[in-house]
């Protein structure tokens, strides 16, 4: 009897260890083990904020960012009053932990760019507290990918699986839909306008996916430093698009700016920012509904009821709210 015994305790023991735990591999090919059923998660940042926000938003213990009064109505009553995180962890100072360890999280998520410097952060963390670290690729074109792995790891499937397909179907509609004409865009990447967002850099995804010509180029033929107005008016760029409350108000304002053919054309605009930045700050799935709004933008085109569609199911579907008419309107600064 004995001998038998032992055999089936051992399988037994076996068996709760692996109901009380998964295994998932992140994109950093990191094997981690995670709850069974997870509750809490804590975003590394901004990035992974809006994930999650989007994703499995009851199970955030806390928000890197309080809404500001414009973006408050755009989150439901619920979710408009998140425990602020005031310090994150850091890769190698331990007393950055506290706030980690005081909300108790069953799952640490980075999301984003994912290299060794990346990996070796979530790692120290990890390590330290013995909360479990996840790194996942913000690459856009992963987007759909990434809902329906960490939708099934998190317990979420059904809500992984219909983000995905709806993420996937804008990412289909909208990809390539400049290049026939590929109207030369100049992405302004800081609040004076003079530093770009490249074509190889996460913040000149949107643009590069919809075929678009960013005329700032790519990073191994771009200056490491901020560009003159004589370099960017040699460009000749047809579009700006510019980040921050009043940017491109106060750029096409600014004499300096009045020979770019794209200022004297009057077409600078400015990413809508509710309840997230539509552009790449930060480089998230926000960036989905920016992807929508920068094709119409680029082209020149009317926004219109397929426009009006698309920006609403999203907004219904990844944030949770469904918006008004005024709502919408206000989006878009009018």
């Amino acid at each position: 009897m004995q001998t038998f015994a032992l055999p089936m305790l051992i399988a037994c023991l076996v068996l709760v260890q692996s109901i009380a735990q998964t295994r998932f591999v992140d994109d950093g090919n990191r094997g981690v083990a995670l709850p069974a059923r997870v509750t809490r998660v804590m975003a590394a940042g901004a990035p992974a904020e809006v994930l999650l926000y989007t994703l499995a938003p009851e199970m955030l213990v806390g928000r890197n960012r309080l809404p500001d009064a414009a973006a408050i109505e755009f989150f439901p009553p619920a979710f408009r009053t998140p425990v602020l995180i005031r310090q994150l962890p850091e890769v190698d100072n331990p007393d950055a932990d506290a706030e980690l360890l005081a909300l108790r999280p069953d799952v640490y998520v980075d999301y984003g760019t994912v290299d060794s410097d990346y990996i070796a952060a979530v790692d120290a963390v990890q390590k330290r507290t013995g909360i479990t670290g996840v790194i996942l690729d913000g690459e856009l074109r992963r987007v759909p990918e990434t809902y329906r792995r960490f939708g099934a790891a998190l317990g979420v499937s059904s809500r992984g699986e219909r983000l995905a397909a709806a993420a996937d179907r804008v990412l289909t509609r909208y990809r390539g839909i400049l290049a026939r004409s590929a109207p030369r865009v100049y992405l302004a990447c800081s609040a004076d306008g003079f530093s770009p967002c490249l074509a190889d850099e996460r913040s000149g995804e949107q643009l590069a996916w919809l075929g678009g010509t960013n005329v700032a180029g790519m990073r191994a033929s771009s200056p490491r430093r901020p560009l003159t107005i004589e370099e960017i008016t040699a460009m000749r760029p047809q579009v700006i698009v510019v980040s921050g409350a009043g940017a491109a108000a106060r750029l096409r304002a600014n004499p300096a700016w009045q020979g770019v053919e794209a200022v004297k054309a009057g077409r600078v605009h400015e990413w809508p920012a509710v309840p997230y930045n539509w552009g790449a700050r930060p480089p998230s799935v926000n960036r989905i509904p920016g992807l929508m709004w920068l094709a119409y933008v680029a082209a020149g085109r009317a926004f219109d009821a397929a426009f009006r569609d698309d920006v609403r199911g999203f907004f219904r579907e990844f944030y949770h709210v469904e918006l008004t008419e005024p709502q919408f309107q206000s989006l878009l600064g009018r």
